[in-house]
């Protein structure tokens, strides 16, 4: 007897949005739109696997990324997600992502306790207390300015997965700590920028929390817990115009060129 074969032939949608293969991919889903017309309508009907794509705009509500989603600002910072002044803005879950958003006004900007979560490319600013926050799992951060946030600018608790890092973000003008851990683990922090923090620019909150720090700029932060290893540097970054959120970094800048990937410290955004 004779079996049939099905051959599958991938269907190529291109838009103005995103490459889709239904065979291969998740769905994207627009923000918004006649399916969602919020984050968090978006956010039921997404599975793992999707695409939440935000258009302009500020978004007044608390977002719970589902658990494999990947949750994108259309255009750099032109979708803010606005916490009304408490509360958690935006929670992680297992191996979801954020990308391009400004996340401000909230108790905590985003909070990850889950393991493969990650965070690019964001603003995370104006909150209460800590601009990210992290329990058990630190997330993979890059990319981000993590700025003039009341507390630390990322707090984390009881940190003992490896699986993230603390990569090329600029993490500046905080009221408390530019990063404070605590845990059981080994951390690396690397390319980054933390200047003008009100305390330590990394602090351990205790003696099993293990920091490497690889060409960092820290700078002008008010305590200095112990000597820098010697590929960091203490120089004025020279941001552009960091009261109206221009980080980027003027031409005489020791901090151009300084990452171990021959890139920028800090974030490596211009904008």
């Amino acid at each position: 007897m004779r079996v049939a074969r099905l051959t599958l032939v991938p269907l190529i949608v291109l838009s103005a949005f995103a490459f889709v293969s239904p065979l291969f991919a998740g769905a994207v889903i627009v923000v918004p739109s006649q399916q969602a017309k919020s984050i968090g309508a978006a956010m039921v009907v997404a599975r793992p696997g999707d695409t939440v794509r935000v258009g302009d705009g500020t978004y007044r509500e608390k977002v719970f990324i589902t658990p494999g989603v990947v949750l994108v600002s259309e255009k750099l910072f032109g979708a803010v997600i606005d916490g009304g002044g408490r509360g958690t803005v935006v929670t992680m879950s297992n191996s979801s992502e954020i990308s391009g958003f400004e996340v401000r006004s909230g108790t905590v900007g985003i909070f990850s306790a889950t393991a493969q979560a990650a965070i690019r490319r964001c603003r995370v600013m104006y909150n209460v207390q800590s601009g990210v926050m992290c329990v058990g799992a630190l997330p993979r951060m890059e990319d981000n300015f993590i700025v003039f946030n009341k507390g630390s600018g990322v707090q984390g608790w009881d940190v003992r997965t490896t699986s993230g890092s603390i990569n090329h973000n600029t993490i500046a003008f905080n009221a408390n700590h530019g990063i404070a851990l605590g845990g059981s683990t080994s951390i690396t922090v690397e390319n980054n920028i933390i200047a003008f923090n009100e305390q330590f620019g990394v602090k351990p909150a205790e003696e099993t929390v293990r920091v490497v720090l690889i060409n960092n700029n820290f700078y002008q932060n008010a305590r200095i817990s112990s000597s820098l290893p010697s590929d960091n540097i203490s120089a004025d970054p020279l941001f552009e115009d960091a009261k109206r959120f221009n980080f980027n970094l003027m031409k005489d800048s020791r901090s151009i060129g300084l990452g171990t990937d021959n890139q920028n410290l800090g974030s490596r955004l211009l904008h």
